[in-house]
Formats: structure tokens, sequence, C-alpha cells
């Protein structure tokens, strides 16, 4: 089976990730090919055979065409017989090479928004949240998310080497938060729960600074009067894994997005039980078996901090751990291979 694959978003996000799975495990049993932007993430980690295209997110109809034509002249040389796209200008694109080029178009919906897809157009979606299963008129899965649980794990030297860098006793608890500092991402709202709290506590929040400058963030810290509990640390790490192990109990304390499930399933493989807001699809990502799902507000964010300090975190972290292997990269190739295979012989 021939596959193209189109990730043409530049930088590393939930959805680009899943769709680098996708291609890892098509790669294992067929040709794949990969569509991407020049000096892109997904250009840089990884070694398919690529062809490049301008960013396809334009309203610029010559700069549209000539990303048409791009594309066609790609799909031309490599006569796939399934395109796999991860957004709607790749897909609308694709549909209007669709017929020419004679092959099956599959897409990943990760969006937090109401899915349009052309059912006369697009084969088979795969959603990130069971929402919009009932608007959906197009044959469809649910992947969450995707985690490299061999990556991450817990890891006890890890975490007890993380806590020493940074002043961390080994006694203290520790929420943790890991994200861009984007204002879907709860930030303020966190420190504001966090501050509320009436037992001792620390807060690391491993940021990677985007729309919201870090000296905002510290800012609000210092009108909480929290500096002395709160550890920001904003330098690109490799150790990511170390630094989840360091932490109790993982926060994601999303307003608006997470329409696929990345830091949470992070937390998860790393047995650590989360606080998360049920926002996107995090509601049927966490349960209470490894976790708590709270309103994204201030005073239901700070109740279920306050609760899960309480709770068995051993126990919890045993079922976060079993969550997380279904959403493994091994789990999820029987169901992509399946899916590929079966669209290709109708």
């Amino acid at each position: 089976m021939n596959i193209t694959i189109i990730l043409d978003e530049p930088w590393n996000s939930s959805l680009t990730f899943l769709g680098k799975t996708f291609l890892e495990i098509l790669s294992k049993s067929h040709f794949v090919s990969l569509i991407c932007q020049k000096d892109s993430y997904i250009d840089k980690s990884v070694k398919s055979d690529k062809y490049y295209v301008q960013n396809l997110r334009t309203k610029n109809p010559i700069v549209f065409f000539k990303n048409l034509n791009q594309i066609r002249m790609h799909l031309n040389a490599i006569k796939p017989d399934i395109v796999l796209t991860i957004r709607g200008d790749a897909t609308f694109q694709a549909c209007l090479l669709k017929n020419h080029f004679n092959f099956k178009l599959i897409r990943i919906f990760g969006e937090n928004r109401k899915p349009s897809l052309n059912r006369h157009c697009i084969d088979y979606v795969f959603l990130s949240t069971k929402r919009y299963e009932n608007i959906v008129k197009i044959p469809h899965s649910i992947i969450n998310g995707v985690v490299d649980t061999k990556k991450f794990t817990f890891k006890k030297e890890g975490a007890l080497r993380v806590r020493k860098e940074f002043g961390i006793d080994n006694s203290d608890f520790v929420f943790g938060f890991i994200g861009r500092t984007s204002k879907v991402k709860g930030i303020f709202m966190l420190c504001q729960a966090f501050a509320k709290l009436e037992f001792s506590a620390k807060l690391f929040m491993l940021v990677y600074e985007t729309e919201i400058k870090i000296s905002e963030i510290l800012e609000i810290i210092k009108q909480l009067n929290i500096e002395n509990r709160v550890i920001i640390e904003s330098k690109l790490r490799d150790d990511v894994e170390d630094i989840i192990s360091a932490f109790d109990v993982g926060v994601v304390s999303s307003i608006d997005s997470e329409a696929i499930a990345r830091t949470t399933l992070e937390f998860l493989a790393c047995s650590k039980p989360c606080v998360v807001t049920n926002v996107g699809c995090l509601s049927e990502v966490v349960d209470d078996s490894c976790g708590i799902i709270c309103k994204p507000n201030v005073s239901s964010l700070h109740q279920a901090l306050t609760c899960i300090h309480d709770k068995d975190l051993s126990l919890m972290g045993t079922f976060a751990l079993k969550k997380a292997q279904k959403y493994s990269i091994e789990s999820l190739s029987d169901l992509i291979n399946d899916t590929f295979s079966n669209i290709f012989k109708k």
C-alpha cells in the first residue's frame, strides 16, 4: 500500500504528534511519503520520503492555487493509494485532487469545534472525542490521543535528581503543570486555585512561553503571595519524563481546547494521578480511578486539588498506568493498520 500523509503544521502540536504516530506505525508495513513544511518540527523529526509545501493556511487565491499545484505535482509523483490529512486546508485541497488521482482520503479530526466533513469526499475519519460521533456521518473511530509508554514511564532516580536540582524536599507534596503559556491552558486560574490551598504543597510549572509572558505569570504569583511555593522552569528540557516523575499529581487546568490528550497521557504513563478540567476529550481519558475531573473555574479546581491530596495516590498511580497503556503506540497499531487495510480494499 502506498500512503501519503500531509502534516502541514510547522510546530510540535498534539495533532501533529498524533499524525507522526500514524506515520511511524504505517511505515513498518507500507510505503509512506510525507508532505510537510521545510524545517518544521515534523521535517526535523522523521526520515520518511519528504515532499515540501508552503503554509497551506492562506486566504490569498494566488497562493492557494500555487499550493494546490504543489500538492498536485507531489501526488502525481507519489501516486498514493491513500492520503491522510490532519487539517481542513490540506483536506480541502486533497478533495479537489482526489478523483483525478483516484486515492482514498482519511482525515484525523482533532479540533475543538463541531466537525464539518464532506462524506462524499472523505472515506474515513479518526475523531479525537466521542462528542461528535452522532454528528459525523462518515465511517469513523475514536482516538483521544497517544503516548510513547517506552519513553514516558516513572523513573525514581530521575525524580530524585529533579527534586534536588530545584531544591524540592523529598517529603514535599508537588503539583505539576506542563504546557505552553497560552490563555487556553488556564495558568492564572491554576495559580489562584493553588493559592487557596490550606495545606503545604508546591506547584512546579514547566512552561513554554507563547501568548502569556513569563513575567506576567511571575507577577500574578507575587500578587497571590505564593512565590516561595511555585517553581517555574521555562528552559527546553529533554528529561520531561524525569520532571513528571518528580510530581505527586499532574494538573491539566485548561479552560478550552484539549481536543487531543497529550500531556494528560504523559502524566498517566508516568503513573501520576491527574486533576483535569472537563474540557475537550479529557473526561474521556481520565476517570475517578486515576484522577479527578473538575469544571474550569477557580472554585472547582481548588476543590479538586484539595480532594486529591487525601487520596491513595499509589493506588491511583497503578490505575493511571493501566489507563495510559490503552493509549500506547503498540495498542493503537492494530486499529490503525486494520483501518487502512480495509479502506484500501474497498
